[in-house]
């Protein structure tokens, strides 16, 4: 280990072995994985699908049905559903990317903090783990040699500390790139996309709101179908319960635009 890397890190004495902590959240835990693991965790990112696509929908629904039924002209309906299809989208996947870094820092310290008092407070760490264990059932004796037989391993005892200590597991701290903030900002902008295509397809602005809506409708449907085949729920009853929530975030929409601005003395703002 060089001088910047002594600086950088910590030990823990196991056996006589100067095992090398880290103590910026940088690790290397050798923890099995498993593939029912890995694909949990691709199955998980229907998160960023039913989130970004549910969205994009109501809100761009929201946006063209409001404008079509103040404007007459379609080419402002278009551009205005373009708009806010692209700059929702960029907003959803900076934001997913700024969020989930955060959130990523946060465990990273909570890992760190644990890591250095595994370092500087070894026989408190043990102890604690112990008492763990015996909350789960296993007798003195038993916890000892579970505890003991972890610290022979520091990586594997990490895990098992932020596990009963915090709940979570050391590779929530690991980052997976860019794909939760393409995923969400891609979602977002095909959620958008459905209300605006009748538009753009050149139908009348009144036949055109209708269509949106049943797109609308139909495209949530779809949305909680495929994730109630994820989660081996009802897949229909999932996709009425999408449609029936974006129905009430739209009635909700509709009912503030035609009674709030009355307050202020405003004519009604139709959303829909």
């Amino acid at each position: 280990m060089d001088v910047s890397q002594q600086r950088n890190s910590s030990a823990i004495n196991v056996d006589n072995r100067i095992v090398s902590v880290a103590n910026r959240g940088r690790h290397a835990a050798r923890i099995p994985d498993t593939p029912e693991r890995q694909r949990l965790e691709r199955q998980r990112s229907v998160r960023e699908v039913v989130f970004g696509a549910q969205d994009g929908i109501l809100t761009t629904l929201g946006i063209v049905t409001g404008v079509g039924s103040a404007a007459s002209d379609r080419t402002i309906v278009v551009i205005t559903g373009l708009l806010s299809l692209f700059v929702g989208a960029i907003s959803m996947g900076v934001g997913e990317y700024l969020g989930g870094k955060s959130e990523r820092e946060v465990v990273q310290n909570a890992i760190a903090r644990e890591q250095r008092e595994m370092a500087e407070m070894p026989d408190e760490e043990y102890a604690e783990q112990v008492a763990y264990y015996r909350l789960k059932g296993f007798t003195d004796a038993e916890a000892v040699t579970i505890v003991e037989r972890l610290q022979k391993n520091p990586d594997i005892w990490l895990h098992e500390m932020v596990r009963d200590e915090f709940g979570i597991d050391v590779r929530e701290s690991e980052g997976r790139g860019l794909r939760e903030s393409f995923g969400m900002a891609g979602s977002f902008a095909l959620g958008a996309a459905v209300p605006v295509v009748p538009y753009a397809a050149g139908m009348a602005l009144g036949n055109a709101m209708w269509l949106a809506l049943g797109l609308a409708a139909a495209a949530l449907f779809g949305i909680g179908y495929f994730a109630g085949t994820l989660s081996a729920r009802n897949a229909i009853l999932k996709g009425i319960e999408i449609v029936a929530f974006g129905a009430g975030v739209f009635g909700v929409s509709w009912a503030v635009g035609h009674y709030v601005p009355s307050l202020f003395g405003h004519p009604p703002v139709s959303v829909g």
